[in-house]
């Protein structure tokens, strides 16, 4: 539900014009952006909030899915969103269902971090799901080799997605972990690991 309001927001909103100009110069298309389920999270304060309300979820909830931060020192009435101001990539199960988001901020001043992802929850284990595995699987068992290709982020994979390389995954940042092995290995065979070229994505790749 939440993944689909962000996507309105990031077509219909005014504030979303950065997030929408930021895309077109990553060279993704409007059915890139429609396949990945991409979209925006509003910076407006309570609008989360105002979301949950409106459609029958508890604040609560929204703690509990990592969406919102609990409210810590003296202004106990204010509950953090997470992601907003951040254009959002929802991070779905093998079988497509989302359960979890990583969050892209657009401007580098509001945050130190480029990505936040979503914390570990009931739903979500970072070390048991790759990105784009959902998308990704029936043209692996397909493939002559069952090579898949693993990329570190959300827009490398969804490139590669763009231009036919259908095999791409992610494996959210350079911790490529034993149970995304086993995970993968139901699907592939062999793997082309494609990270970054700095320091961390060489350690990584060896």
């Amino acid at each position: 539900e939440l993944a689909a309001f962000y996507q309105r927001c990031l077509k219909k909103i005014k504030e979303a014009t950065a997030a929408r100009d930021y895309l077109a110069a990553r060279q993704l298309s409007a059915d890139d952006i429609e396949r990945f389920g991409i979209g925006y999270a509003p910076e407006l304060r309570n609008t989360i909030m105002r979301w949950a309300d409106k459609n029958g979820f508890t604040v609560e909830e929204l703690v509990s899915a990592g969406i919102l931060l609990p409210p810590r020192g003296e202004r106990q009435a204010d509950y953090f969103d997470r992601f907003k101001g951040r254009i959002m990539f929802p991070i779905n199960d093998v079988q497509g269902r989302v359960v979890a988001f990583s969050g892209r901020i657009l401007n580098p001043a509001a945050h130190p971090a480029k990505y936040v992802n979503s914390p570990e929850t009931l739903v979500f284990r970072k070390s048991k799901v790759l990105y784009g595995l959902d998308k990704a699987r029936s043209a692996l068992v397909r493939h002559p080799r069952r090579e898949a290709i693993i990329c570190e982020g959300q827009i490398d994979v969804i490139r590669c997605h763009a231009v036919g390389i259908a095999t791409a995954v992610a494996s959210q940042g350079t911790a490529l972990t034993q149970d995304h092995v086993e995970l993968l290995k139901r699907y592939a065979d062999t793997v082309v690991i494609l990270f970054d070229s700095d320091s961390a994505g060489r350690t990584a790749a060896i």
